[in-house]
């Protein structure tokens, strides 16, 4: 008799009942939200076969089943099970498969278990299993899978392990195993995998001597974040090797000629790595990652790669011939972060090449950006020359079926005006073309982009209003901007009134009646099967933030550094999930509006450097969320509000300019003063480029950002703000 009540909403504890179920031989409730423990009236089932309560929510320990001596199958994985696993194979003769895994068993790794004559897989990651494994003799012939990944267990591998003559794959990472001997499992004939990353001590010794690896079949080893200091000679031994990762060791000196064949998957990125042992013309490798070495000279393309990834290393030259061919044959290719100089080779793309991801970002490239990267190269997603000498002209060629989703073109030197064909590309995610030298006015066509979600202007010249299309501006379900969510047009020549329309337009950042805002949930550009993440600068709280991985609910405007006038328009306010903003450095007049006491999620707010006047809004003392206010160098008076937020900020948020402003935490704090000049010298001018402090730190987000987002960002110290031709009264 077959119970299933899998998948079936089932709450509660499992009732003792269920024993009186004599003629049961399968019993599948998995897949439910018990609470409780596994009855141990379950050992009256004495025909059970299989046994299935994995995804349960059962807990306590595992009662001993000894009673079941015909079971086959036991799936007790993903519940919070706790105790010493409880099932010895020699107590259970018909005993094919046991997963136990991810649940919070503790205790030792029988032996025995690895003895069982019908045993073929066994399941124990993802638990709290410590201690060493003992050696044990009359090894299963059946064993074919083994995992005991994510535990606590120590010692040396087995060599036992290597007399599973059925053995399929072993997989032991993220454990504290010191030693282990690869030369015994060189004569298993069916082990395809040996999986033994992320074991910080280990040892791997083997050179293949005295054995006969003529027959191993082993197309994986893992042996990444091993600490390992030299490449385990073994290697050379395994004709049928496909995937090999030794990522993240101290290896260091020449990649060897032995360590190159035609294979899938090829990582030794995060080593110390200097040379590459022979030329790669010859050599077809699938993905190749040997980023963050110390690798020089002339890139080595292999003669067919699909995902190459060079990037921070020393490489200093590319050869035109092996560049041209990675169009031919590459969908990506990353050499950011190198030392490459002079122009980027001439290629020609084509409709049929595969390229999709191309970053040379981080080099000393220059010369003209090539046109046929933006006309040929129909497939191409994503841009990035970031952090070069580029200069001339943006080449106005882009094609019709532009598919670019990131362009990132900042810290360059190009000149003249954005190509008005740019907006043809109707997937565009990400356009960054900060620290340039644009001359133009503002692009209010790309608004008609309805994914664009990041635009970073900042630092070049452009120039005139921020104006809107009288269509759109008359039109209230118009969607103009309607993603974007970072918009920076910090460091230009903007003038005139900021049109109440603008603000209206950005509807990521508004929540919605429920709560939520108008977004995707991660930011990204996606390239076929891969997601490549966008890294942005932020100015936030008087510096700027490198984000590597930008949450999508990262809201941003950064108006700083212009001419704008005019009043602050009340429809800012809107903008409920706004995190920054910053319209500092302008010539704003008028009060501040109460309007952005709606901004409910706002942590940095710059209005220094304006004409504002008045008091301070009461209601920006209500934002709990407010870590970052200036209100310097305005013309403000009245009492400082007070408040929860406000009583953490220092008197420079206030000081400058602000004549008869008083409170706490100015020292008058109750008499009315006046200041009749602007005493404070002006912060010292800084140009894009300026050299910065780089702090890394983990960054966990609390109030802001979303709950739970933890970004890695580095500080970019700025040490005052370039404003170009910036009148103060």
């Amino acid at each position: 008799m077959i119970l299933d009540l899998e998948s079936t909403n089932l709450v509660g504890a499992i009732p003792t009942s269920i024993g009186s179920l004599m003629s049961l031989t399968e019993l599948h409730i998995g897949w439910n939200s018990f609470s409780g423990r596994l009855p141990s009236a379950l050992s009256n089932l004495t025909n059970l076969i299989i046994l299935d309560c994995q995804h349960s929510g059962l807990s306590g320990q595992i009662p001993w089943l000894t009673s079941l001596t015909r079971l086959e199958s036991v799936s007790l994985a993903n519940n919070n099970f706790t105790g010493m696993v409880p099932l010895d194979g020699h107590m259970y003769p018909y005993l094919r498969k046991m997963d136990l895994s991810n649940n919070l068993l503790s205790g030792t790794v029988l032996s025995s278990l690895f003895t069982q004559p019908t045993l073929q897989t066994l399941y124990l990651q993802m638990n709290r299993l410590s201690g060493a494994i003992e050696e044990f003799q009359n090894p299963s012939a059946k064993l074919t899978d083994i995992d005991l990944s994510s535990n606590q267990l120590t010692g040396a591998v087995p060599t036992s392990f290597s007399y599973l003559t059925a053995l399929h794959t072993l997989q032991l990472d993220n454990n504290n195993f010191t030693t282990v001997d690869l030369n015994p499992f060189l004569r298993l004939r069916n082990l395809t995998m040996i999986s033994a990353s992320y074991n910080p001590l280990l040892s791997a010794s083997g050179d293949g001597s005295k054995i006969d690896a003529s027959n191993n079949s082993i197309t994986s080893l893992n042996l990444a974040y091993c600490n390992l200091t030299r490449l385990p000679l073994v290697i050379r031994y395994l004709p049928e090797l496909q995937h090999l990762d030794l990522s993240s060791n101290q290896i260091h000196g020449e990649i060897p000629d032995w360590i190159w064949r035609n294979m899938s998957y090829l990582d030794l990125s995060n080593n110390h790595f200097t040379t590459v042992g022979q030329r790669l013309q010859y050599v077809n490798i699938r993905i190749i990652d040997l980023s963050f070495n110390m690798l020089g000279g002339a890139v080595p393309f292999p003669f067919d790669v699909y995902d190459l990834d060079y990037s921070n290393n020393k490489f200093s030259s590319i050869p035109p011939s092996s560049f041209l061919r990675q169009f031919e044959v590459a969908y990506s290719v990353n050499l950011a972060n190198n030392e490459l100089s002079g122009p980027i080779p001439y290629s020609e793309c084509r409709k049929h090449h595969p390229l999709q991801i191309l970053d040379l970002s981080g080099n000393n490239l220059s010369g003209l950006v090539p046109p046929y990267l933006l006309k040929g190269c129909n497939d191409l997603v994503v841009l990035n020359l970031r952090g070069n000498r580029l200069d001339g002209a943006w080449p106005d060629e882009i094609d019709e079926s532009c598919n670019l989703k990131l362009v990132d073109l900042h810290g360059n030197h190009i000149q003249g005006r954005l190509p008005r064909t740019l907006a043809r590309c109707q997937y565009l995610l990400a356009l960054d073309i900060g620290g340039n030298r644009f001359v133009d006015s503002f692009p209010v066509w790309l608004g008609q982009l309805q994914e664009l979600q990041l635009l970073v202007l900042r630092y070049n010249n452009f120039h005139g209003p921020v104006s809107i299309p009288p269509l759109v501006e008359k039109n209230s379900s118009a969607r103009y901007f309607a993603s974007v969510q970072i918009i920076d047009l910090a460091g230009n020549g903007f003038s005139g009134d900021l049109p109440p329309y603008l603000f209206k337009s950005f509807r990521s950042m508004v929540l919605d009646s429920n709560g939520i805002a108008e977004y995707d949930y991660n930011v990204y550009a996606r390239a076929g099967r891969s997601d490549y993440q966008v890294v942005i600068d932020v100015a936030m709280k008087q510096q700027y933030m490198r984000v590597a991985k930008v949450p999508a609910d990262l809201m941003v405007v950064d108006l700083s550094c212009n001419r704008f006038s005019g009043f602050i328009p009340r429809s800012i306010g809107n903008l409920t999930y706004l995190h920054v903003v910053n319209l500092s450095h302008n010539a704003f007049r008028g009060k501040i509006p109460r309007e952005l006491g709606q901004l409910s999620r706002i942590e940095s707010l710059d209005l220094s450097w304006n004409r504002l006047v008045g008091e301070i809004p009461q209601e920006l003392a209500m934002l709990t969320t407010l870590e970052w206010l200036n209100l310097s160098y305005n013309d403000l008076g009245g009492r400082i509000p007070s408040g929860s937020q406000f009583s953490t900020f220092t008197s420079s948020s206030f000081q400058g300019g602000n004549r008869g402003l008083y409170g706490c935490p100015l020292l008058v704090k109750c008499n009315l003063t006046f200041v009749t000049s602007l005493s404070s010298s002006l912060p010292p001018p800084v140009q894009e480029g300026s050299p910065f402090d780089d702090i890394m730190l983990w960054l966990f987000v609390g109030v802001g950002f979303g709950v739970g987002f933890a970004l890695t960002i580095v500080l970019l110290v700025v040490y005052g703000c370039w404003c170009k031709k910036m009148v103060l009264r």
